[in-house]
């Protein structure tokens, strides 16, 4: 069901699904009855020890975690807009990872000269990053300078719901009858469903099979989406010329609405290469659930309460098990095999 994926459930709603229901506040009582009942486990430590808890979490069972892994809102923001949460998946010590002569940023020639793939940038980004202070997403600067960026759980969701559109449950998709140049406009319904938003994917990596240029045009991908989590403005954007253009959930959707619509086109022309990871099988979406489903953490305003995990935690989680088991043990960039474990509407 959608509400299960694209809405933050309470602390309530949660424990509810096993319990069938919970009556009364969420409180230390509460709490303390579900851990003395072996329902409830305290998770006491750090990133590392919380993936393993996660990972070998029984069915019908749930984790609390310290308040210490909390981040508000303002923090989460911060994060993304200012990148300080984020991987820098072209840093000069990634490009040296791949070429002795590797230059200071990453050009075209350097892209194409060394027929990169945005996994193996992401790849090599995140075998240099502390799984104790894990980045909750990437980002890359484009030929123009102007940072593109997006998280691991707006991945996932964006993947989601391409899963969802083709059985049904979503809407969204290319408004063109055909591609002109390299920009598509697109439609895609809010995650409520109350709104829809139209906006154009700009700078599309079409290309013929072969051509090298492929392997640098990704770089400049772009959207004007006017949805609220892609269009956010903090005061951080003041610090850079160009704000940086944050890829949401919606707009990673309305990239592979493209890349189909785009693959049916005559001319033998496709989208040859996706910046957006997918989780690589069940074992990885499994764990993504476990922390939007079964997952707590305590509130820290003065009452013993709690809370499920919003994004941006979420996001530092999946960031160190990526980290701790390797990025291609747990993402791959093709939809050529069956997703649909990506969606369970059960």
């Amino acid at each position: 069901m959608r509400e299960r994926i694209f809405r933050r459930p309470s602390a309530r709603d949660l424990l509810g699904r096993v319990m069938g229901g919970v009556p009364g506040k969420v409180n230390d009582q509460l709490l303390l009855r579900l851990m003395n009942n072996g329902v409830l486990h305290w998770v006491d430590g750090g990133f590392s020890d919380v993936v393993e808890a996660v990972e070998q979490l029984p069915e019908n069972e749930f984790i609390l975690l310290p308040s210490n892994f909390r981040v508000p809102i303002e923090d989460s923001n911060y994060g993304i807009k200012s990148l300080a949460h984020l991987a820098k998946i072209d840093s000069k010590y990634v490009l040296r990872d791949i070429a002795d002569n590797a230059p200071e940023k990453l050009t075209r020639t350097f892209a194409e000269e060394n027929k990169l793939w945005p996994a193996v940038l992401i790849n090599r980004a995140m075998e240099h990053q502390d799984v104790e202070t894990p980045p909750i997403g990437f980002y890359w600067m484009g030929v123009n300078g102007q940072v593109r960026s997006t998280t691991w759980l707006r991945a996932v969701t964006g993947a989601e719901m391409e899963v969802m559109k083709k059985v049904g449950d979503f809407e969204g998709g290319v408004v063109d009858k055909r591609a002109y140049g390299r920009n598509l406009r697109v439609r895609v319904n809010s995650r409520t469903g109350n709104e829809t938003y139209s906006f154009t994917l700009s700078r599309l990596p079409i290309h013929a099979r072969g051509d090298l240029v492929q392997h640098s045009d990704w770089m400049n991908l772009g959207h004007n989406s006017s949805d609220p989590d892609a269009s956010y403005r903090g005061i951080e954007h003041d610090q850079r010329e160009q704000p940086p253009i944050l890829f949401s959930a919606p707009t990673i959707f309305a990239f592979y609405e493209a890349m189909g619509f785009v693959g049916k086109q005559p001319g033998g022309k496709q989208f040859r290469i996706n910046p957006f990871p997918i989780p690589t099988d069940n074992t990885m979406i499994d764990f993504v659930d476990g922390l939007r489903l079964r997952t707590l953490i305590l509130d820290d305003n003065g009452r013993v309460s709690a809370t499920s995990l919003n994004k941006t935690e979420i996001d530092g989680i999946i960031g160190a098990r990526t980290i701790m088991r390797g990025y291609r043990s747990c993402w791959h960039h093709w939809q050529k095999k069956d997703l649909s474990f990506l969606y369970r509407p059960d």
